[in-house]
């Protein structure tokens, strides 16, 4: 066998010195050229997946307000959602001390791209309406800027700011879908239509109106397509977007390939963050249990993690954790957040 092999590259090697120069070298080039392409091919589908993983964990947490996001070992947290008197932006290390970076009246919808947080500020003004304001800095304080800061709304409401392959997408003053350029540019509205909610996801976004009906479009606003009605929060994960149903607040998902629906989880869920293939939900029990469980996609290991005070929870998980809103008697406000691991251990306080 080895001598097989051994003639196969003499026979090779006699054949190539028969090539002429000029033959050799377009034969070269053509290989590094296919090379090159195959190794372009593989690092773009390698990215492409990751964005899509990262689009669908930071997207779970956005439609929890998204007042929690990560960098290093530090975790960036808003208050806003249990301090309506003095709110804003914390560095919370990893040692549970808190560090001030900003403060505003209400601060939401936190991402961390390219070195750089952006989120909506929301103040009032001296008509006592609110104002959003998209703000831009890095996580230190510095370099802060305001990239949009026209956006007049009643309340701060469910409005929530997703940033994208370097654009940042946010609800206007209108209900309407706008976008900007993370530097500050090329702001251009994409949809006439009014939107209560959106995420991004590869090359669509996908949106509800005001009416509740579920669609998604193009990421430049063409090709609108219905997909369902009667949701409320959804998410898209994978092929399949998940959403509460508003007839009977069960979980539902749809197969966007084949347009099927199924139940998920077929009890009351007040709210939902989906992580990899893992399913976090707050649901109520005969009006009386609550609780935070997770569950597979697949509706696998349905498993408690906690028990809850109040069905006013929101969820973001970061890496192993679970950062959380609940009820409690010790804050003036009455809420506060807490962090627990995703296996149920090591419940604690946030420090803020």
């Amino acid at each position: 066998m080895e001598g097989k092999k051994s003639n196969f590259f003499v026979n090779i090697a006699d054949k190539w010195s028969t090539v002429e120069p000029s033959r050799k070298k377009f034969i070269i080039i053509v290989g590094i050229i296919v090379i090159a392409l195959l190794i372009l091919t593989i690092v773009s589908t390698v990215l492409v997946i990751k964005s899509f993983n990262s689009a669908g964990k930071v997207a779970g947490n956005l439609n929890n307000e998204g007042f929690a996001v990560q960098k290093g070992s530090s975790v960036f947290i808003t208050n806003s959602l249990i301090n309506p008197d003095k709110s804003g932006l914390y560095e919370i290390t990893k040692n549970n001390t808190s560090v001030p970076i900003e403060e505003s009246e209400y601060i939401k919808s936190i991402n961390y791209t390219g070195g750089y947080l952006y989120f909506l500020e929301i103040n009032k003004n001296q008509d006592s309406k609110y104002t959003r304001q998209i703000i831009k800095m890095k996580p230190d304080g510095s370099k802060r800027e305001v990239l949009v800061n026209d956006i007049e709304t009643i309340t701060p409401g469910n409005y929530s700011l997703k940033v994208s392959s370097g654009w940042v997408y946010y609800i206007n003053a209108e209900n309407k879908l706008e976008a900007i350029k993370t530097n500050g540019k090329n702001r251009k509205q994409i949809s006439d239509e009014e939107i209560a909610k959106f995420q991004v996801y590869g090359k669509y976004i996908y949106y509800s109106t005001r009416d509740s009906d579920f669609r998604r479009m193009k990421i430049d606003g063409s090709h609108i397509e219905n997909i369902s009605s009667g949701i409320d929060n959804f998410q898209i994960s994978g092929s399949y977007a998940y959403y509460i149903s508003k007839a009977n607040h069960h979980l539902v998902k749809i197969d966007l390939n084949e347009n099927r629906e199924e139940e998920a989880i077929a009890k009351y869920v007040r709210t939902f963050n989906i992580v990899n293939d893992t399913i976090y939900y707050v649901t109520q029990v005969n009006n009386n249990e609550v609780a935070m469980y997770k569950v597979k996609t697949n509706g696998k290991k349905d498993e408690k993690i906690v028990d809850l005070q109040s069905v006013n929870v929101y969820i973001n998980v970061i890496g192993d954790w679970i950062y959380y809103t609940d009820y409690t008697e010790d804050s003036i406000y009455y809420y506060s957040i807490y962090k627990i691991r995703t296996n149920g251990k090591d419940k604690q306080k946030v420090n803020l």
